[in-house]
């Protein structure tokens, strides 16, 4: 067992993981996470190698990102991240440095172990969890203590599931469904959106050739009173989910909230 269970990645943002905003992609800073997440359980004992050995791998259930500002390409940041407390589910903190050392965002995960033969979630082997920190350090906690389900969206658009969003688990990664989510918003070129909060919780996998339909609708307008401190409290929130198209099972939901109203 290390005596330091943190781990922090320095990373130099580039201009692929860019959108038309000049900013960084959700969906490229959920990488970052998963990176500096995998070093960091793997120096600890149980990383996805240890797994794969017994036919197990790491699977995420929900994450949460706070976010005053995202990294611009070029920009060289320092991702930190550390194990936080293991009970039905493991959790994980997060949070990004900009070049001047300013923390910019913060984040948390909930992950589980699926048996990969099986695809059905099991628990983490005794011996590897015991490797887990006994003492672990505190992260920021989840909006909610759940994600309600959209019963009807106001705004939609498909999403067809292609072999290039799968990753090494044979699913979609987490970070694409996070550009999915959001892919039902109203856009204009050049327009910034960055939301201060996206909270989502992965309900299903996905696979080549999956119809998936992202919808959202807005929730009542109010100050965000579960924002951390330094974060802001944005007033406008949003319900998201990804849907199979043919049987209306969710895959995934999520809430955003934003500084500015978006003009659905």
């Amino acid at each position: 067992m290390l005596d330091n269970p943190e781990y922090t990645l320095g990373i130099r943002a580039r201009y692929g993981e860019a959108g038309t905003d000049g900013k960084i992609r959700l969906g490229a800073l959920a990488n970052w996470f998963q990176e500096a997440a995998g070093h960091n359980a793997s120096a600890l004992g149980f990383g996805d190698e240890r797994l794969f050995a017994e036919g197990k791998t790491w699977i995420l259930t929900r994450m949460a990102f706070r976010i005053k500002d995202l990294p611009s390409p070029g920009d060289r940041v320092n991702v930190r991240t550390w194990p936080a407390k293991l009970e039905h589910l493991g959790h994980r903190g997060y949070e990004v440095y900009s070049p001047s050392g300013e923390l910019v965002v913060a984040a948390v995960s909930a992950w589980t172990v699926m048996d990969l033969a099986a695809r059905r979630l099991t628990s983490l082997p005794e011996h590897l969890a015991a490797l887990y920190p006994v003492k672990t350090l505190p992260c920021i906690p989840f909006s909610s203590r759940t994600i309600p389900r959209l019963r009807e969206g106001i705004r939609s658009a498909d999403v067809l599931v292609r072999r290039d969003d799968l990753d090494i688990n044979g699913h979609v990664n987490n970070a694409r469904y996070l550009g999915w989510l959001l892919e039902c918003l109203p856009w204009s070129p050049g327009e910034s959106l960055i939301p201060s909060l996206l909270d989502v919780t992965f309900r299903a996998e996905c696979f080549p050739g999956d119809a998936l339909v992202s919808q959202c609708a807005p929730l009542p307008d109010e100050p965000d009173a579960t924002a951390p401190e330094g974060f802001p409290q944005a007033p406008y929130g949003m319900l998201h989910v990804l849907r199979r198209r043919d049987s209306g099972d969710d895959v995934c939901r999520a809430v955003t909230r934003w500084t500015s109203k978006l003009a659905l």
